[in-house]
């Protein structure tokens, strides 16, 4: 059996990674923008300490160093560099989903649905 093969791509792992992914994608809407700031700060520690997601390590294998969305992004189709996708999402995209939380919520004066 190829080490593909034992990666379960849409099992219990993927559901639970798809609701965490979807709950920070719209955390900008859904916490206050001082919750989002500790969420990064806790997604930097992690990857510190352990390397990458545990998700991602325990869906895709200990070894494999790849980003939740890419290869349900590449089974879809889209070609894109896998190198520049990890920066993309690991580093950059916390940090657009705060600045959107801060103009939303302070400068708009929205109050996040949640917290």
């Amino acid at each position: 059996m190829k080490k593909q093969e034992k990666i379960k791509y849409f099992g219990l792992v993927f559901w639970i990674h798809l609701i965490l992914v979807l709950f920070a994608y719209l955390s900008p809407f859904l916490f206050n923008w001082k919750l989002i700031i500790l969420g990064i700060i806790i997604l930097f520690i992690q990857y510190s300490l352990i390397g990458g997601c545990i998700l991602n390590k325990i869906q895709f294998d200990n070894t494999r160093d790849v980003v939740f969305l890419y290869p349900y992004l590449k089974m879809l189709g889209l070609n894109l560099d896998a190198y520049k996708f990890k920066i993309f999402i690991r580093y950059c995209l916390p940090f657009i989903l705060l600045l959107i939380a801060i103009i939303w919520q302070v400068l708009l004066n929205k109050t996040p649905l949640i917290i």
